[in-house]
Parts: structure tokens; C-alpha cells; sequence
């Protein structure tokens, strides 16, 4: 279930905004790459109209009880030829840009909830999203939104620092240690951190030694299945993997210590920052 609730905390996006007006200004590759990172780590101010209704829910004891619980209905904003998006403001400021504004409640959205909400409810028959409609008036086709949530690339020329975890992940490791015992393929895996600077906050970079000759195809499965165990357990943080066979994933092992070696006890990560 999305995670939709009314915003509270004051939401901004400059870097969001700061790689809109790139791209506008000049569009390339790493103009491109850089907004589509931004837009899926970012948060935005959604009008919509919440209201409470009760709904009942039994209890172990055979009572019933009435909760309540929010409604809410989301505004939409049609183009000219009458298709509906979905407006997604990345502060109050592009908000008040709307004539209409002051008329609805605001609710907070991260994509990846935007992308869940739009999965779960295809009969809105929505035709995509618009970011800042009344600024830079980026708008995105729906068939956009779901390929830029699995997007991860890395635009040329980008720097990337790779150093160790000030501290052990402990409930990450503590569930991937036993997922990875299970894959004989799997000889080591190391975990690091990344910062890019086409991105507002650092990853994880999970790097693994494992047999290649299975093809991509297989590989593919392989970190798909790692990602799946991983995923309730990185706290909001987004993760990386890459084999130790690329040269990138050669680069980020020089000074890393495996979390977990095939066939051993479970090893310690040091917690000593790089």
C-alpha cells in the first residue's frame, strides 16, 4: 500500500529543480540522467481532497469497533486534448502558482508511491504526470513514470566516490547473510557506500563474486532475487549491485572486507569510515 498521508514538514526539491532547469536549458544525457534520478528520490506536494469516513473492524475479543479512516481523492489537470495527469509540485511555492490552490488539502508523495498508486488504480485512465505545471512544465507519459522507476544509469563523465559504511547495516546484513547462503553461485559479497553527484543522497553498493557464464539473462534473476530480499530492509535507501567481473564493480573492491564468504561463519564488516 502507497504510503499517502497529509503533508506536514515543509517539502523541497532543489536539486530536483536545479536539474529541471538543466535539462531545459540544454538537453543530453547527462542532463536526462541526472533529472531521472532526482525525480525518483524526490517527494512532492499533491492537492487533493482527504476526508475521514469510519469503516468497521472486528476485534479478537468478537466486538466490533468504528475507525476512522482517510478518503482521499486526488486533483488531476487536463491537457488540451483532455487527457488527465497527475500535477506534482516540488514545493509550495510552485503550488501557489495555482489559481486554485487554497480550494484543496495537500497530501506528500514519493514517486515510488505515485507509481504504486497509479499500478493499484488503472481505471483512472491517467495519460501521465506533470511536474511544476505552472514553472517548468515537465510533463512525463505514464509509460515514462514506470520505466523511470527502474531505471539506473549512470550518465558519462559523473563522479562517483565508493568508501565504507561509517556503520554496519546490522538488520540488512542480519537478512541477506542467509539469502545469500542459499545461492551456490555466490562465492563473496561486499557491501559499500556511493555518492554520485547526479544524486541528492548516498547508496548502498552491494558487489558480488559470482559465476557469470550463466549469461545476463541469469545474472539478471540472480540480483533481482537479492534486491527482492534486501528491499524491506534498506530503510529508504536505494542500492546498487553490480558483479565483481565489470570494472566497476573491480574499482569499488579495492580496501573492502566481505560481509559474506560461501561456506563461512558470517563475517564482521568493519565500521572504520574509508
Amino acid at each position: 500500500m502507497a504510503e499517502i498521508k497529509q503533508s506536514q514538514q515543509p517539502i523541497t526539491n532543489p536539486a530536483l529543480v536545479q536539474a529541471m532547469d538543466a535539462m531545459k536549458q540544454e538537453r543530453n544525457q547527462k542532463t536526462e540522467v541526472t533529472f531521472v534520478n532526482h525525480v525518483k528520490a524526490a517527494r512532492f506536494l499533491v492537492p487533493a481532497n482527504i476526508q475521514s469516513e469510519q469503516q468497521a473492524q472486528a476485534n479478537a475479543d468478537g466486538t466490533v469497533e468504528l475507525k476512522e479512516q482517510p478518503k482521499i481523492s486526488f486533483v488531476l489537470f487536463n491537457n488540451a486534448e483532455g487527457q488527465k495527469y497527475f500535477p506534482l509540485f516540488t514545493d509550495i511555492a510552485e503550488l501557489r502558482k495555482w489559481q486554485e490552490s487554497n480550494n484543496h488539502q495537500l497530501a506528500a508523495l514519493a514517486y515510488r508511491d505515485l507509481c504504486e498508486f497509479l499500478k493499484r488504480n488503472p481505471e483512472n485512465q491517467i495519460a501521465g504526470a506533470v511536474i511544476n505545471p505552472f514553472g517548468q512544465n515537465i510533463m512525463i507519459p505514464l509509460e515514462s513514470l514506470f520505466k523511470i522507476q527502474n531505471t539506473e544509469a549512470i550518465a558519462p563523465g559523473t563522479q562517483i566516490q565508493i568508501g565504507t559504511l561509517k556503520e554496519e547495516p546490522t538488520e540488512l546484513l542480519e537478512a541477506l547473510r542467509p539469502y545469500l547462503a542459499t545461492k551456490e553461485e555466490i562465492n563473496k559479497a561486499y557491501l559499500r557506500v556511493m555518492k554520485r553527484e547526479d544524486k541528492p543522497n548516498p547508496n548502498f553498493l552491494l558487489v558480488i563474486d559470482t559465476d557469470t557464464s550463466g549469461g545476463e539473462a541469469a545474472v539478471k534473476t540472480l540480483f533481482d532475487g537479492i534486491a527482492a530480499a534486501a528491499k524491506p530492509h534498506l530503510r529508504n535507501v536505494e542500492l546498487a549491485i553490480v558483479p565483481t567481473t565489470n570494472k566497476f564493480g573491480e574499482a569499488a573492491l579495492r580496501d573492502a572486507v566481505p560481509f559474506y564468504e560461501k561456506g563461512g561463519s558470517g563475517i564482521t564488516m568493519t565500521t572504520n569510515e574509508a
